[in-house]
């Protein structure tokens, strides 16, 4: 059987795309255990600033635990040991830029109200996953806007009760968002 030049072309562009399609859900299964630990995270934190003020403090041993869980899911499914380096480099970098950032922002545009202190820190978060969507995945943009789109839903409309707002669907919904990308 021949093949024209316009149909090993068509096949190579279909084997192009199957790949590329292959390697986007693959790294939607990898992500999943991120979303389920920082879900949880979301669901205590949260969860405690809403039973207590005073319970904001939890929030940096929580990083700390999700920023080690995540370094530890991701040596798990580090595919090879040069990649698997280089991975977990660019995320510690990435978490210690989002907290350089955050606490850079609070010191020079200090919050009045611990409702801004937790906004903040998940609409930036709701802006990040917005980016990877625009790049590179249509689920992260999703994800992205709900979480914006949550946020000011709660802080606007919800005060009294913003923090629970933020842990039932922050938190839940990053659950459910690695339930959704798990089944990819």
């Amino acid at each position: 059987m021949n093949l024209s030049p316009t149909e090993a072309a068509d096949a190579l562009r279909d084997i192009d795309a199957t790949a590329a399609r292959s390697r986007e859900f693959k790294g939607y299964r990898i992500a999943a255990p991120h979303f389920f630990l920082w879900g949880a995270i979301w669901i205590l934190g949260y969860g405690a600033t809403g039973v207590s003020q005073d319970a904001g403090r939890l929030w940096l041993p929580l990083t700390i635990i999700g920023m080690a869980g995540s370094a530890y899911i991701g040596w798990r499914n580090r595919t090879t040991a040069g990649a698997g380096k280089v991975y977990g480099q660019r995320m510690w970098m990435t978490f210690v830029a989002f907290a350089v950032f955050i606490a850079a922002t609070y010191a020079i545009l200090p919050p009045h109200s611990v409702d801004q202190m937790n906004a903040f820190p998940a609409l930036l978060t709701g802006l990040a996953y917005t980016m990877a969507g625009i790049w590179a995945s249509r689920r992260y943009l999703w994800l992205g806007a709900g979480v914006i789109a949550a946020t000011m839903l709660g802080f606007i409309y919800l005060t009294p009760w913003f923090a629970f707002w933020m842990a039932a669907v922050g938190g839940g919904g990053l659950i459910l968002t690695g339930i959704w990308m798990r089944k990819a």
